[in-house]
């Protein structure tokens, strides 16, 4: 679970995260450059968190969002902000988390920088099989990650969990977003449906789970681990959970 520590846009350090990430050893830390359409800016001070916290994990979430005309009119102030965190995560061997959204060839336009870093892990992945591979052969250490858009029917997130190496891939939830239709939120027992999911895709199987509103219950929640963390699939789940751990060893 990753704990954003330190908002930089409210100039706050997020002492609840802190403590959260002290307390229990398997709790991350990263940091985002916080910004709205209005005011978006760079701010040095994360420089200082850099250096000063050895517990933060990974920079992000960084990249562009175009998906809209209004964001489109931010490109310039995104690509500054882009680029001031690529060489933050090549200064301090840090990897980098990236949302993109309309974007992919502005970080095509980046290979350069981004073969530099240790790690770069694509939140909600959206491109194609073909822009994962190419990344790859570019010399990207890049990672994709998949959540609920893979029970959706999304084409692209469908055909890389089902095509792309098992030790390329990530899961998610992106909670509380990424709702489904009928939703309000995405819980974070979602996971258990995301990897039902990947299960099932793996295994070509074109069974969609079927959306269930709301937060599971506790029994609900029992025996939907029963039935995905069975012996036959225990080798597809660890491998997701392995590369989670090469990442942030």
């Amino acid at each position: 679970k990753n704990m954003t520590k330190y908002d930089t846009f409210n100039n706050k350090y997020d002492k609840n995260a802190e403590n959260m990430t002290n307390k229990y050893d398997k709790f991350s830390e990263k940091y985002d450059i916080k910004y709205d359409i209005e005011n978006i800016k760079y701010d040095s001070s994360i420089e200082n968190m850099t250096t000063k916290y050895d517990k933060i994990f990974a920079i992000g979430e960084c990249g562009f969002d175009l998906f809209t005309d209004e964001y489109k009119s931010t490109f310039a102030e995104q690509n500054e902000l882009w680029n001031a965190q690529l060489e933050l995560a090549i200064k301090y061997d840090k990897p980098i988390i990236v949302h993109c959204r309309k974007g992919m060839c502005h970080i095509f336009e980046s290979i350069e920088k981004l073969k530099k870093i240790k790690a770069v892990i694509f939140h909600s992945f959206s491109g194609s099989v073909t822009e994962a591979i190419s990344l790859r052969k570019k010399g990207v250490n890049a990672f994709f990650s998949f959540g609920k858009p893979i029970l959706n029917g999304n084409k692209n997130a469908i055909q890389c969990v089902k095509s792309l190496p098992i030790d390329w891939l990530l899961l998610e939830t992106d909670s509380p977003y990424q709702t489904l239709k009928g939703e309000v939120f995405t819980p974070p027992t979602d996971i258990l449906k995301v990897y039902a999911q990947f299960v099932k895709l793996r295994k070509d199987e074109n069974e969609i789970i079927s959306n269930q509103n709301g937060i599971l219950k506790e029994s609900s929640i029992l025996n939907q681990l029963n039935q995905i963390f069975t012996e036959e699939n225990f080798n597809l789940i660890n491998s997701i959970s392995e590369n989670f751990c090469k990442l942030i060893n």
